[in-house]
């Protein structure tokens, strides 16, 4: 009984010796015209919270103010432009997904929809599977891109109900379950991703980068394309061993959520506008973050009143602060012209090679940090980087960002 938490413990002794050997290896790296007091203090507070994060050794919250604490401390920049992030519009675009995700969860809204892309889709195997890829696009769309806790408690759930086990049926349902959670927002516009990438490639370009939903998933359309495919080939290849329930299962849960309450009917006209605002930015021109903005506090509006004191209390604000945090690492490299650094080190190595395998040479970097560092991290610290990288070699740095993202 004793053996789990000794082992535990190693095993965190072990990951903070990585981190501070990781800080000492730094600060013994030496001093250069390029490699600054400022960039070495900048890198060693980045480094130290993105390590901290990656390893699970510190609570998010506390990370969240290591990083603007840190900033300020050494006086790497004034407090303005430390707390930028702030100011814009993604602290509010985080709360009010959330909001939106707690709410619509809370009254049920998620799982109907969920339940009735399955039973439009013909509840056959395949009709399962393409229900789930559709049910967690459009749960991406309507929170922002907070489809994935929703659609990984709701396929697991399916696997219980199907009573699957441990097995490669189970596999193949959850694999398109993280699909359609994750991966839909390669080409559904989450505006969690788009501030920071978008914000990257106008900070290396001096252009203002903006799209509507219907360009990105047009840009993304071969990525949609590939996600469609795989879903079809994944039972060719893996040959599901169970009988799955056929259309009458859903119809039977569907039923059990019984019809649909007031709540519901508000929420449903609420998700309806928020995709139709979604769809329609090329002629409103607003920008698609102030949906996500605006849109959540009507649901405390008399009349409406369908959101409560305990979604507000459901919000994780420790990701709130942790993204924000995030988003100041790109705009201090910014301050501090490491991405012109970074790009002036490897300009003479990637500009004998062509565009294209420069885009792949991007890809193949971000993949092999994905075993390092969270997806958000990886976008944070390198965004600005990348994007100044692309400007410099004459490629669109939307390009190679989208190389990234993926």
């Amino acid at each position: 009984q004793m053996t789990v938490p000794i082992i535990q413990n190693k095993i965190k002794l072990i990951k903070w010796a990585v981190v501070l050997i990781f800080e000492v290896i730094l600060l013994l790296v030496p001093g250069s015209e390029l490699f600054t007091y400022q960039i070495r203090m900048f890198l060693l507070v980045t480094s130290l919270g993105i390590l901290l994060v990656a390893f699970d050794l510190l609570n998010l919250m506390a990370v969240s103010m290591l990083f603007p604490i840190g900033y300020l401390a050494l006086g790497l920049a004034p407090i303005d432009v430390v707390f930028s992030g702030w100011t814009q519009t993604l602290p509010m675009v985080l709360v009010g997904c959330f909001l939106i995700s707690s709410v619509l969860d809370r009254i049920g809204l998620l799982k109907r929809m969920a339940y009735w892309c399955i039973l439009k889709c013909g509840g056959s195997y395949y009709g399962l599977l393409f229900g789930i890829f559709i049910a967690g696009t459009v749960i991406n769309m309507v929170t922002g891109g907070n489809g994935y806790v929703i659609m990984a408690v709701f396929t697991f759930g399916l696997c219980k109900a199907f009573d699957l086990g441990k097995s490669i049926d189970s596999a193949i349902i959850m694999t398109v379950g993280a699909l359609a959670g994750t991966a839909s927002t390669m080409f559904i516009y989450a505006p969690i991703w788009m501030n920071i990438l978008l914000n990257a490639a106008s900070s290396a370009s001096g252009i203002k980068y903006t799209l509507t939903f219907l360009q990105f998933l047009w840009q993304m359309l071969p990525y949609t394309i590939f996600c469609l495919i795989l879903i079809l080939i994944l039972p060719i290849i893996f040959r599901p061993k169970q009988k799955i329930l056929g259309k009458d299962f859903y119809q039977a849960e569907y039923e059990k959520l019984g019809k649909m309450h007031r709540e519901e009917k508000i929420a449903t006209a609420l998700v309806i506008f928020i995709i139709l605002f979604l769809l329609t930015g090329q002629w409103h021109g607003i920008e698609l973050d102030w949906g996500f903005v605006v849109l959540p506090w009507l649901m405390f509006l008399p009349g409406l009143q369908i959101a409560t004191e305990e979604d507000i209390r459901k919000i994780d604000f420790s990701m709130v602060f942790f993204c924000v945090a995030c988003l100041s690492i790109g705009i201090l490299s910014t301050h501090l012209g490491l991405g012109q650094l970074i790009a002036s080190l490897l300009l003479p190595v990637l500009q004998p090679l062509s565009s294209d395998i420069v885009i792949y040479a991007v890809y193949l970097f971000a993949v092999i940090l994905n075993f390092l560092l969270t997806p958000f991290a990886i976008l944070a610290s390198f965004s600005e980087p990348i994007a100044q990288i692309a400007v410099s070699l004459g490629i669109n740095p939307l390009g190679a960002l989208w190389s990234m993202y993926i």
